[in-house]
């Protein structure tokens, strides 16, 4: 199963709501600090407008020394909601006026959070700063309170007043101390919180989405399209196109991927109409080269028949010069008045046999000649080669070439066209005797095994130069001066040893001469022939 983070979409989307929920986390912390510190901010306000209306409210009443007056007046103000505690202290630290009666008397701690501010320094300050006025601590009852002090400053009414008058000289007479609890202003902070929270929240759910939506029309359905499509062209399938309704950069990749594929299906059409005419084409010259290479193994039977027809002439000239001699001593005991019967008979015996020598010559020739399309049989090879022999003879006689033969004894039998045979033999036997135009030697040998038989020919002619020897069998080419061969020889033998799924190798080294190895399988692949179609029930010897 694929994740979905590898998809852009997703990506995209979980970008976006990390972007939010950050920038919403801090949108939401920053106005809670601002929230918080404006709350604290009006309730020191609040703290110090209480606090200097308690100051104004007992100015009268502490002029007059009346403490009733303004123990009442602090206790009052007290009562209210919001305030811990109010106490005034004089000089000397003593609680004069307190909310809590029990602390009236008792003397603070110049040391204590409330009197280090202007104490701490040895000798107590006149002015300190506002925000140096106010603290904030915990109270065990009252949670978060937040202490406000104001000093008490000797006016010049009550340094010349007749109820207790100070010393000019004495700036601050004593200090007021209001404490106010800030546990409304936290329940206010907290419920401010939990609101920017949740809207923060709702706000990020609900712009995900409609990101999520607006990513998925967008950009998820068309991505998702495209890979289809190009899946579909993968599979073959041309005619696909996309329908994409929108402006944007997909719909324009939709627009290029639509004309991408009607490109491909023009350019596949275009190449499946070459194809067709290319092959066309090439059964058309393959016809044309397969009848000029019949033309050609034609042309050379012809020349092959061409060259032993002079030796097969000197050949039938002796069994006809019999004939005639003989028929001549038959016309001359028929001219005698007495005939013997006997010497007739001698003399039409040997007409009889010179007549059927000659017969066979003349077959063989034809046989060798006629042009067929090549007919598959069970043969035996010695019997081929020993066709080839009587054919060529009389050419051996004739330029004093010894021919020693080495025949298998085992079982020689294979399917071959045994005419197509003879020729690839005769060919390289002709090519033997014209490279030994002084005579020589040559030798025939045949071996087999289960599977194959082979032919080996091999001459003491000149031999061929090994820079030559790797374009014997290409067609007219020939190492024989003048107009002497028409090359087709070898290159007519390879394509007949080709058709009968064989091999042809030739060995050469000048001035020791040549060895030709045809190797034939015994049951070659016809192509699609059935064995009995191309032996058509033949098990002949020739």
């Amino acid at each position: 199963m694929k994740s979905p983070l590898r998809y852009l979409s997703a990506r995209l989307f979980l970008l976006l709501l990390g972007v939010m929920l950050v920038t919403f986390s801090i949108h939401t912390y920053i106005n809670i600090r601002t929230t918080s510190s404006n709350l604290i901010d009006y309730v020191y306000t609040s703290a110090d407008r209480a606090s200097d209306l308690i100051v104004r409210s007992t100015r009268y009443s502490m002029l007059l020394n009346r403490k009733e007056d303004v123990h009442q007046t602090i206790n009052t103000v007290g009562s209210e909601p919001g305030f811990v505690g109010i106490n005034i202290y004089n000089k000397n630290g003593e609680v004069i006026f307190s909310t809590d009666s029990l602390t009236i008397g008792r003397r603070v701690d110049v040391d204590a959070e409330a009197c280090n501010i202007c104490h701490a320094s040895g000798s107590p300050l006149v002015s300190v700063p506002a925000e140096s006025r106010m603290r904030l601590y915990e109270s065990p009852d009252q949670g978060h309170v937040l202490g406000l002090i104001n000093p008490i400053r000797n006016e010049p009414e009550c340094s010349t007043a007749a109820c207790h008058a100070h010393t000019p000289d004495q700036k601050v007479l004593g200090v007021l101390d209001v404490k106010m609890s800030l546990a409304s202003v936290d329940q206010q902070v907290a419920s401010a919180t939990d609101a920017m929270i949740v809207s923060a929240l709702f706000m990020t759910l609900v712009i995900a989405g409609v990101s999520g939506m607006f990513i998925y029309k967008v950009i998820r359905k068309p991505i998702k399209k495209l890979k289809d499509g190009m899946a579909t062209i993968s599979a073959g399938n041309l005619d696909a196109k996309l329908d994409i309704r929108s402006d944007n950069e997909i719909s324009d990749l939709a627009k290029s991927f639509n004309k991408m594929a009607s490109d491909l299906k023009m350019a596949r059409d275009e190449l499946s109409g070459w194809a067709r005419t290319l092959e066309d084409r090439i059964a058309q010259k393959t016809e044309e080269l397969q009848l000029a290479q019949s033309q050609v193994i034609h042309m050379e039977k012809m020349a092959s028949v061409g060259k032993l027809s002079a030796s097969a002439a000197h050949e039938i000239n002796n069994p006809l010069f019999g004939i005639l001699m003989h028929a001549k001593l038959v016309l001359r005991e028929l001219s005698d008045d007495h005939i013997d019967e006997e010497s007739l008979k001698k003399h039409l015996v040997v007409i009889q046999q010179e007549s059927s020598r000659c017969g066979e010559i003349v077959k063989n020739l034809l046989d060798f000649a006629r042009h067929t399309g090549g007919e598959f049989g069970r043969h035996h090879l010695n019997s081929v080669v020993e066709q080839v022999l009587f054919l060529l003879a009389h050419h051996f006689e004739m330029q004093q070439i010894s021919v020693t033969t080495e025949l298998m004894q085992n079982d020689d039998e294979l399917v071959c066209d045994a005419r197509q045979l003879q020729q690839a033999i005769i060919a390289p036997c002709i090519n033997a005797v014209e490279a030994m135009p002084d005579g020589g030697s040559l030798a025939i040998e045949t071996n087999g095994d289960e599977t194959s038989v082979s032919i080996k020919v091999s001459d003491t002619g000149m031999g061929i130069p090994q820079d030559l020897l790797p374009r014997v069998f290409e067609p007219f080419f020939t190492t024989k001066e003048g107009e002497a061969g028409l090359g087709l020889g070898l290159s007519v033998v390879y394509g007949i040893v080709q058709r009968h799924r064989g091999k042809v190798e030739v060995d050469s080294e000048p001035g020791k001469g040549t060895t030709l190895v045809i190797t034939l399988p015994r049951e070659p692949d016809l192509h699609g022939q059935t064995q009995d179609t191309a032996i058509r029930g033949q098990h002949t010897a020739t």
